[in-house]
């Protein structure tokens, strides 16, 4: 209960701020009669230059892995919040919860973990998180393998396990659809730097797609195998280089379950495995420790906007995470820092809606966000939904591709993929697509995970939603979530760390963010809602047995799409005379034509779409 009245007495005083001060009085000065037309075409003039973005991504480099609580988490966190008060923002506020971290040391320190397999030292790639401890001087067990390319019968008892250091050989990459590949989409850009939809991407070609694989295999055998065997610790074999599986970091971030482990590349876990197969006998260190009272927070400030401090302020938020295990995974808060002095630059009073930014730290502690309870937004939701009118999530910004070359993993020359997930809004894809094509983003790729793409195939699956389930939680708003694609130079470690970042990425996806911020501080927000477009999914998603009269059901279904598209025409165009009438007249046809359950959802959100035009001309 400490933590909830901390929140809500920061709530109340955000909402609260500023009264008195010039500025505050400024911003209850009448609207100017033109919208200043830097906020909705990108002056290039006042972006941050690709040489401080490279500075600020040098600084970050030199700090490590931002780790929640860890003296680079520290530095990084500290860094923004100077920069965002150097850039304007106000009311920061430090969101604390009780936080117990543990570490080891990271690469390229490797005195924390190694490994000795029948007397021959071996090079360890990473540590497995979480797992534990050996303290100093290691643990030695004979080895007994546990190869995930055989079937379940055929590898070794659970019993069989305990006491032993069980070497897990993963199985290698392989996937398809959006796991193995490239995903179908609304736009992109740069299509011939892409594969056909579905098709493996092979490692040389982008490492990304085998990284999210292989570090993310684990999380079946932790739990099912390894914590009920107790063995004495466990060493895992990727499907991996020397150059990608260095540093590495599973993800997700598991519950402690003291098992200690290591992380293997492939040539140097072939031995392992020999000698694991011949029961041979190793030595294992994992020399791990525990803060059991961290400093952990979320980081809340609010770059002002005309009518901030009085009731007639609205707000766009931006979030992000701050913690995370490698230069780009968690550099979304430079993209927000981007996006706030872009804004700062223009007058308070041609500003007409505040930022919000929010910059959790959850990501990569036991659990994710889920793991750890304690959410400022959460906690405040009635607050600040009277606010925040809708948003533009960053997330891995400033990426360069990667890929294996021998041992090796290096930059390809191209751009990471940048994905803008968005919902079914016809207007919040053309939005996005409008931005992209300003901001001459390369490889970028607009998506809307609930309905099929261009060539009728299952779109990019929106990873990282959590952020953007703030708005839908906060009403059901409008909002962008600029991404890129972490695997492929985000989701390992720093080192070697600077090669993966690229300047010219990461101010086309400021740009392309600043673009969608001011169709959010000047468009029409009733318009944009994401109803409008999750109606018409909702209508295509009823199956044919739904319908009273199946045999018709693709005519019905038909029908109910056309008049769909009247009321969104109307909408598009911001005529709204006839679009309640015109709802009422689609749900009482869904209702006349579908059984009672199907038709509910419909019916739902048509009464959720039209509930959206008492905001005309608000």
């Amino acid at each position: 209960m400490k933590f909830k009245a901390l929140t809500l007495v920061a709530a109340l005083s955000w909402a609260l701020a500023g009264c008195g001060s010039d500025d505050n009085n400024q911003a209850t000065n009448p609207p100017p009669t033109t919208v200043d037309a830097r906020l909705t075409t990108v002056d290039p003039s006042l972006l941050v230059t690709p040489a401080e973005a490279q500075s600020w991504f040098d600084k970050k480099n030199s700090w490590g892995p931002t780790y929640t609580g860890s003296p680079a988490w520290k530095s990084f966190v500290g860094f923004l919040e100077e920069k965002l008060v150097e850039n304007q923002a106000r009311d920061v506020i430090k969101h604390r919860f009780p936080y117990e971290r543990w570490y080891t040391t990271e690469y390229p320190d490797k005195s924390g973990w190694s490994l000795v397999s029948d007397g021959a030292p071996v090079d360890v790639a990473s540590y497995a998180s979480q797992s534990g401890s050996t303290g100093p001087l290691g643990v030695t067990a004979s080895m007994v393998l546990y190869d995930m390319t055989l079937p379940a019968a055929q590898r070794p008892s659970l019993a069989s396990l305990a006491g032993k250091i069980v070497v897990v050989k993963q199985a290698p990459f392989a996937g398809e659809g959006t796991t193995g590949g490239y995903t179908d989409y609304e736009f992109r850009t740069d299509n011939d730097t892409f594969l056909e939809p579905g098709m493996l991407v092979d490692p040389t070609y982008e490492g990304g797609y085998r990284n999210r694989n292989q570090f993310g295999a684990m999380g079946s055998v932790i739990t099912q195998v390894l914590k009920p065997a107790k063995p004495a610790g466990h060493i895992v074999v990727l499907d991996m280089p020397p150059g990608a599986a260095q540093g590495g970091r599973q993800h997700s971030t598991p519950a402690r379950y003291e098992v200690p482990g290591l992380l293997l590349d492939k040539k140097a876990g072939a031995k392992v495995i020999e000698d694991a197969r011949a029961g041979k006998t190793a030595t294992l260190k994992l020399d791990a420790k525990v803060e059991t009272n961290a400093s952990a927070y979320q980081l809340i400030a609010t770059l002002p906007g005309r009518d901030y401090g009085t009731d007639k302020d609205r707000a766009v938020m931006m979030s992000t995470h701050t913690d995370g295990p490698g230069l780009i995974q968690d550099s979304g808060g430079f993209g927000i820092l981007a996006v706030v002095n872009y804004f700062s630059k223009i007058p308070q009073s041609q500003r007409p809606m505040s930022i919000y930014v929010y910059l959790d730290c959850r990501h990569f502690v036991p659990g994710t966000e889920g793991g750890y309870p304690f959410d400022y937004v959460e906690d405040n939701l009635q607050t600040l939904s009277k606010t925040i009118i809708g948003g533009v999530v960053m997330e891995h910004i400033g990426g360069a591709q990667m890929h294996d070359v021998g041992d090796a993993y290096e930059p390809t020359g191209r751009a990471m993929t940048t994905y803008i997930n968005t919902f079914g809004n016809d207007l919040l894809v053309e939005s996005a697509i409008n931005a992209v094509k300003a901001a001459n983003l390369h490889r970028a790729q607009v998506n809307v995970e609930d309905r099929p793409g261009v060539n009728g195939k299952q779109q990019n699956d929106w990873k990282g939603r959590t952020f953007a389930n703030y708005l839908n939680e906060l009403g059901g708003l409008p909002v962008w979530h600029v991404t890129g694609d972490w695997p492929t130079s985000g989701y390992q470690a720093v080192y070697p760390g600077i090669n993966r970042f690229k300047p010219e990425v990461f101010t086309a996806q400021v740009s392309t963010a600043i673009k969608l911020v001011g169709t959010l501080m000047t468009g029409d927000l009733v318009a944009l809602n994401p109803d409008w477009g999750k109606l018409a999914i909702a209508i295509i998603a009823v199956p044919d047995n739904s319908f009273k009269d199946p045999s018709s059901a693709a005519v019905q279904r038909t029908a109910l799409l056309a008049k769909h598209k009247e009321i969104f025409a109307l909408v598009r165009v911001a005529d709204y005379s006839k679009v309640g009438t015109l709802v009422d007249a689609l749900s009482a046809s869904v209702t006349a034509q579908i059984n009672t359950a199907a038709a509910k959802p419909v019916v739902d959100l048509a009464t959720s779409a039209k509930s959206r035009l008492a905001k005309v001309g608000t």
